[in-house]
């Protein structure tokens, strides 16, 4: 078994993040459970994404003045919802990717004629068993998905999607943050919320480059602050 890499301090979730195929089972299936609406992929915070996929299309306007727009993979895409709302409007084809087969099947339906079309390839995978090809994407995206991964596979995939960049390509994370502590668990669904801190020294592990971080403004306060992380 190979050695695992880990960031957190919290004992109790190393302990589960080392035992691979419970950690990411648990998380499967709850999200075989959830609703293929914008609202399930949301988590009950459907109103949010006129917002969420606004305040993404005014940064990525700023990112990615020297990128190319042929390609980008949508992380953790589940129906469509930022393929439709945001990477569809910049990129020639987007690939999707989601662990689970039935969020997957809604995307033609949901994203609609002719945008589908441009949708070249769904992987039904999780992102720790996900291998892309070397230069292939001009753009990877990953929101509200980077919880799910131990911090050893967080590092490892950092690592593949680096090598997985065309020339000029980006990664760009946006996520929730922990402020009170350096990582927040959820039992439930195998996910962890990672501070500021956390999330840094896990970029720095794998070897990429920070090319900016910035906090979304106007965030709803009651939820765990919204951050940019943008790599290379």
């Amino acid at each position: 078994m190979t050695e695992q890499t880990f960031v957190i301090d919290d004992e109790k979730v190393k302990k589960m993040m080392a035992n691979r195929d419970e950690w990411y089972t648990k998380s499967k299936l709850y999200w075989k459970d959830v609703p293929s609406t914008v609202d399930g992929m949301l988590g009950g915070f459907g109103n949010l994404t006129f917002s969420d996929l606004q305040n993404s299309a005014v940064f990525l306007g700023k990112m990615l003045s020297n990128t190319n727009k042929k390609r980008a993979l949508d992380c953790g895409a589940g129906i469509g919802r930022i393929t439709k709302g945001l990477l569809l409007n910049i990129f020639e084809n987007v690939e999707m990717l989601d662990t689970c087969k039935g969020h997957l099947d809604q995307a033609k339906e949901y994203i609609g004629e002719p945008l589908f079309e441009r949708v070249t390839e769904q992987h039904c995978c999780g992102l720790e068993d996900f291998y892309p090809p070397s230069e292939h994407y001009d753009l990877v995206w990953l929101q509200w998905v980077i919880i799910y991964l131990s911090d050893h596979d967080f590092i490892t995939l950092l690592q593949r999607l680096q090598k997985s960049l065309a020339p000029g390509g980006l990664i760009i994370i946006k996520d929730n943050i922990s402020c009170d502590s350096d990582c927040i668990p959820d039992y439930d669904d195998s996910s962890v919320t990672r501070s500021h801190r956390v999330l840094q020294e896990i970029i720095s592990k794998a070897g990429l480059e920070l090319v900016h971080t910035q906090e979304e403004l106007n965030f709803p306060k009651e939820l765990y602050p919204l951050r940019y992380y943008v790599l290379k």
